[in-house]
C-alpha cells in the first residue's frame, strides 16, 4: 500500500530484554504488539502482566540462546512508537 507525500504513518515495537547465564543482554523485538493505548488492555497492570507472562514463558521454555548461553533473567520491556512522514515521491 503506497503512501502519499506528507502522509504520516506510525507503528509500535515491543522490546524485550533478557540477561543470559553469563550476564550478557539479549533483545527481542516484536512489531505491532497489543498495547494499552490501542485499547487492547483494560489498564496498565493488565498490559504489564501479559508482557511479563510472555517473558516468563520464553525463559521457562528455554528455546532461545544468546551466544550459546541460556536466557535466565528478565531485564526490561518497553513499547516504542515510531512515526514517519513521506517527504518525496519518486515515480
Amino acid at each position: 500500500m503506497a503512501t502519499e507525500v506528507g502522509e504520516v504513518s506510525s507503528y509500535k515495537r515491543l522490546y524485550l530484554q533478557f540477561a543470559d547465564s553469563e550476564g550478557n543482554k539479549k533483545n527481542f523485538i516484536l512489531n505491532n504488539p497489543k498495547n494499552l493505548e490501542d485499547g487492547d488492555y483494560v489498564d496498565l497492570a493488565a498490559q504489564d502482566a501479559a508482557i511479563e507472562a510472555v517473558m516468563d514463558t520464553i525463559i521457562a521454555k528455554n528455546i532461545f540462546h544468546n551466544k550459546g548461553n541460556d536466557l535466565v533473567e528478565k531485564v526490561n520491556a518497553r513499547i516504542v512508537e515510531y512515526s514517519s512522514t513521506d517527504v518525496m515521491d519518486v515515480g
